[in-house]
């Protein structure tokens, strides 16, 4: 029911109240009485209906909002893992043998180390290889145990 019919709905009751209170008729006053009644009922009725949507709409958008921030942390995650990954190059440091190295300019105090390029792609991790051979030419991945020949010395002097 539309706010107009509501409004034309009381101001027929309050009218018909009044004729019937100024013509004194015990049936008219009952009638127009109950008449009066039955429109604001209706009326409770818009107005919780009016509510319930108003709730639901508020819902709506606390979920969508969340949503949002969900998305937007999880961008943040992503752009910060593309930075970081963004420091290192695919080298061929044997052949046949691709790692990712630190690059010199983004090593912030950092030893030189390279990542498996497996991991990253993958798994999105960044998993520094390790030395596993005596004579520092054998690396091996700690996540996926992937074994990479470097070429000797695969650190370069400091």
């Amino acid at each position: 029911m539309d706010p107009m019919a509501i409004f034309t709905g009381i101001t027929h009751g309050i009218s018909a109240y009044k004729t019937a209170v100024e013509t004194l008729d015990e049936a008219k006053v009952t009638a127009a009485t109950n008449e009066l009644h039955i429109q604001l009922m209706h009326i409770g009725a818009e107005v919780i209906a009016m509510q319930n949507k108003s709730l639901e709409s508020t819902e709506r958008e606390a979920t969508a909002l969340a949503r949002i921030r969900e998305l937007e942390d999880q961008v943040r995650k992503l752009e910060k893992r593309n930075r970081d990954f963004s420091r290192y190059d695919l080298v061929e440091d044997y052949p046949g043998t691709f790692t990712l190295r630190i690059k010199e300019s983004a090593r912030n105090g950092e030893p030189v180390h390279h990542l498996c390029p497996s991991c990253r792609d993958n798994k999105s991790v960044k998993s520094i290889l390790q030395i596993t051979a005596k004579n520092n030419e054998i690396a091996q991945c700690p996540t996926c145990k992937t074994e990479f020949r470097l070429a000797p010395p695969w650190m370069p002097s400091l």
